[in-house]
């Protein structure tokens, strides 16, 4: 996986841990790439991430489970887990002119945060956080 791209996130009905690895195996069993944010249960929602280019197949999949996900392309970026890092990333795009409306990180390790971030243009976003 590329550590700045544009990818899915889906958002389960009822969006617990449990479910959300049920799902998450059943796309990797398909043959699908998928990443759950955070990776262990902590008690908070879970995101799905997915590539853009399998939501076709995991809508097929999902369908086949019963479950039901609302879905949102979002641009995926892996950052040093360290003061400052989300912030001189988020001044590139903020010096751009995109507006940013999402933003969620969770810290991986201590070393390593994933950041999803949404715009009013995401491949603005994408563009600029790959400059």
């Amino acid at each position: 996986m590329d550590e700045v791209r544009l990818v899915t996130e889906l958002f389960l009905e009822r969006p617990n841990f449990e479910e959300a690895t049920k799902v998450a195996n059943s796309l990797r069993e398909s043959g699908m790439s998928v990443m759950l944010l955070p990776q262990e249960d902590r008690g908070i929602n879970t995101h799905v991430i997915v590539e853009s280019s399998d939501v076709g197949k995991v809508h097929n999949l999902l369908g086949k489970l019963g479950i039901s996900a609302k879905e949102k392309e979002v641009v995926l970026v892996a950052l040093e887990n360290r003061p400052g890092t989300m912030a001189n990333t988020t001044r590139k795009v903020s010096e751009t002119g995109v507006n940013l409306t999402y933003v969620f990180s969770v810290a991986v390790n201590p070393q390593k945060s994933y950041v999803l971030f949404a715009g009013d243009d995401n491949q603005a976003v994408l563009n600029a956080l790959k400059s």
